[in-house]
């Protein structure tokens, strides 16, 4: 059976772990960036490529920090995957190169800029802060669709020999200037093994009430 060990909701106001707020703003004006910063810097994290991140990067980042916890980073991790989804791909870091473009007092676009405009690059981020070398994949979709979530999950565990799945779904929209991000750690544990009272199945019913 595959179980969520943890999960992490990140949304404009708050940051929830395991359903416990640990951050949240006081209503003021929301700027992404900043709030992204903020919650970095609330946390004590300490990674010196998050600054030159695009916000999805950001996002990913720090969501993955706080469901992995006290994880060794220095520990390779060969059976470990990474599974994230989205609607809006990388529209953030594709507006800001698109700006670099047309920008008439600059004939060379941003090579900065360019290097986020592809919305899997949030997994080689989060892969190369854990020594993560398991299967990694992006997924664009409408909507968030737990049943596929579930899904996806269940076939890297059971067909490409993953022991755990850092699994998300990490949206950000710079034209509604709003972010919204599930992310969970899922583990398998054999029909002996007692699992622990705040696991969660990982069953379509019960990641939509986490969403």
């Amino acid at each position: 059976m595959n179980y969520i060990k943890s999960y992490c909701r990140i949304t404009q106001r708050h940051v929830l772990l395991n359903g416990a707020v640990l951050f949240e703003t006081n209503g003021e004006s929301f700027v992404m960036n900043d709030f992204l910063s903020a919650v970095y810097e609330h946390f004590n994290m300490d990674y010196r490529r998050f600054y030159k991140m695009d916000a999805l990067s950001k996002l990913g980042f720090l969501a993955s920090e706080l469901v992995l916890g006290e994880a060794d980073r220095e520990l390779p991790k060969e059976d470990m995957a990474i599974i994230l989804f989205n609607r809006s791909s990388s529209l953030e870091a594709d507006a800001k190169f698109q700006a670099t473009i047309q920008d008439k007092d600059n004939f060379y676009p941003s090579p900065s800029e360019f290097v986020y405009t592809l919305p899997n690059i949030v997994t080689g981020e989060i892969a190369i802060r854990n020594k993560i070398f398991g299967e990694t994949a992006f997924y664009v979709s409408s909507d968030f669709q737990s049943e596929i979530f579930c899904n996806v999950i269940d076939q890297s565990i059971r067909f490409a020999g993953m022991n755990s799945v850092i699994a998300g779904w990490t949206e950000v929209d710079p034209f509604a200037s709003s972010l919204n991000c599930l992310m969970t750690l899922c583990k398998q544990e054999s029909g002996n093994d007692s699992p622990h009272p705040r696991n969660i199945p990982l069953v379509p019913d019960a990641v939509a009430n986490i969403f």
